[in-house]
């Protein structure tokens, strides 16, 4: 009994449960149903009601849910799952990792998943590995698949990172008559919209009873996200040394990480989204912040944001030279440089920020901008130490990435370097680690168990 009670909790340490809004927000009575469901203007109350769900005149289309789905269905689920599995949060969040089949007449054309955040969607993927895309055209081709399986419902809404259509409308225009689907989406302002579409369009829809649990136990960085909209989904990075440090004490730090980690880092950069560094890496390591990806253009470039506590630039910074835009950032009351005042336009422009008792930077009110203001949903915060600092001590981060090179530096440039905790047991809990090897440099990754210091456990 004590050896399975360990194991237990070991098991919710290394896997978080972010609340699920879809759950929550369920109102359906029936004990069977309740949570494993979505809305389509009919509460079914009885399994009766779930049978003849689409004949009732109050029902926009042929919408199923059934917990006795064939064993054949949930194989196909459980494929579909096995394609998301091959997704890394690390590259998908805040979106969710997603996998999806394209069938027809029974049989598996095409497998697909969200590879990266801003690209191809799953089901888009599998159209496009069935060969039921129109690649001159740039739009799916009608006739090849007649199913779609897919881990959550497909989006229904138009703007943000997503520069395709919905994947509702690419699914019709592809001619899917069958759609099952593991999960509604947990995102109450989308949860069942598509569902319904598909409903209305004629489009037989089966939710398979389990599939909500399976989906949320592969996303916790998406269910992460959803739990706070009010700024970005927000990642420190940095590359250190096997004993944590990211430069010497005379501050040289290029390269402690090898090309191939530096290769993923431009990857990283590349979606859509923005990178900030603070006033001390922009005059050390003079940076351009711009994603450059071997072999491919890049076609994302992100918003740069620069921290400037005292309003001054230096004249060599290479930021000046990279097209892009850029977003500088002061203190209320502060008086930017002149250089900067010369800039100020479309590419450069300037946001004031409060400063916190200690003297620095409120950044709150600057990732709220962000989020609200620039539509930013994912935020690269680059360094240095104390950047990386004061977002855990205002609660502003919820995943870190780490590029570790085996090489002893010793001196006193730490990762982190700002005030900690007392004690061990108020440090923040590393979760949902996902690592890899580039070389020698060893990379690691790993969701927050909360987003910083301000926020202790009792």
């Amino acid at each position: 009994m004590e050896r399975k009670a360990a194991n237990r909790a070991q098991c919710f340490v290394t896997r978080p449960r972010w609340p699920s809004p879809a759950r929550a927000s369920n109102p359906c009575s029936n004990p069977r149903l309740a949570g494993e469901r979505a809305l389509c203007g009919v509460c079914f109350e009885s399994e009766e009601g779930v049978r003849n769900a689409g004949k009732d005149s109050n029902c926009p289309g042929r919408i199923l849910y059934s917990g006795r789905v064939s064993k054949r269905e949930l194989y196909l689920l459980q494929k579909a799952h096995q394609e998301a599995s091959r997704a890394s949060w690390l590259m998908t969040a805040p979106n969710p990792k997603v996998g999806a089949l394209a069938l027809k007449e029974g049989h598996i054309v095409g497998r697909g998943f969200h590879e990266a955040f801003g690209g191809p969607h799953a089901e888009e993927a599998a159209l496009i590995d069935a060969g039921a895309w129109d690649e001159a055209k740039d739009c799916p081709l009608p006739g090849v698949v007649d199913e779609i399986v897919v881990t959550l419902e497909p989006c229904s809404s138009e703007g943000g990172e997503k520069q395709r259509q919905p994947c509702v409308q690419l699914l019709l225009d592809a001619g899917v008559t069958r759609l099952l689907v593991g999960a509604v989406d947990p995102d109450l302002r989308h949860q069942s919209a598509g569902l319904k579409l598909f409903a209305e369009s004629g489009v037989e829809v089966v939710q398979v009873e389990g599939g909500q649990e399976m989906f949320e136990e592969l996303n916790p960085a998406f269910l992460q996200a959803l739990s706070h909209d009010a700024r970005p989904w927000v990642l420190l990075k940095w590359a250190a040394s096997l004993d944590g440090k990211t430069a010497t004490d005379s501050g040289e730090s290029q390269w402690l990480s090898s090309e191939d980690s530096r290769e993923e880092v431009h990857q990283l950069r590349s979606l859509p989204g923005a990178i900030l560094v603070g006033y001390g890496t922009l005059v050390h390591d003079n940076p351009a912040l711009s994603a450059r990806p071997s072999g491919v253009p890049a076609i994302n470039q992100p918003l740069r944001v620069f921290l400037l506590p005292d309003g001054q630039i230096p004249s060599t910074a290479t930021a000046w030279n990279v097209p892009g835009k850029r977003l500088w950032v002061l203190a209320e009351g502060q008086k930017p440089c002149s250089a900067l005042v010369e800039r100020e336009g479309e590419e450069d422009q300037v946001f004031f920020v409060p400063t916190l008792p200690d003297g620095k930077l409120s950044l709150e009110p600057l990732f709220a901008y962000l989020r609200q203001g620039r539509g930013i949903r994912r935020l690269l915060v680059e360094g240095g130490p104390k950047t990386q600092a004061s977002c855990l001590q205002e609660g502003l981060a919820d995943a870190l990435v780490r590029y570790e090179a085996p090489l002893l530096i010793g001196g006193h440039m730490g990762s982190i370097l700002g005030g900690g905790v007392d004690h061990p047991r108020f440090g923040i809990r590393l979760l949902c680690e996902e690592r890899k090897a580039f070389g020698e440099d060893l990379r690691r990754a790993f969701l927050l168990q909360r987003p910083g210091f301000h926020s202790i456990p009792e």
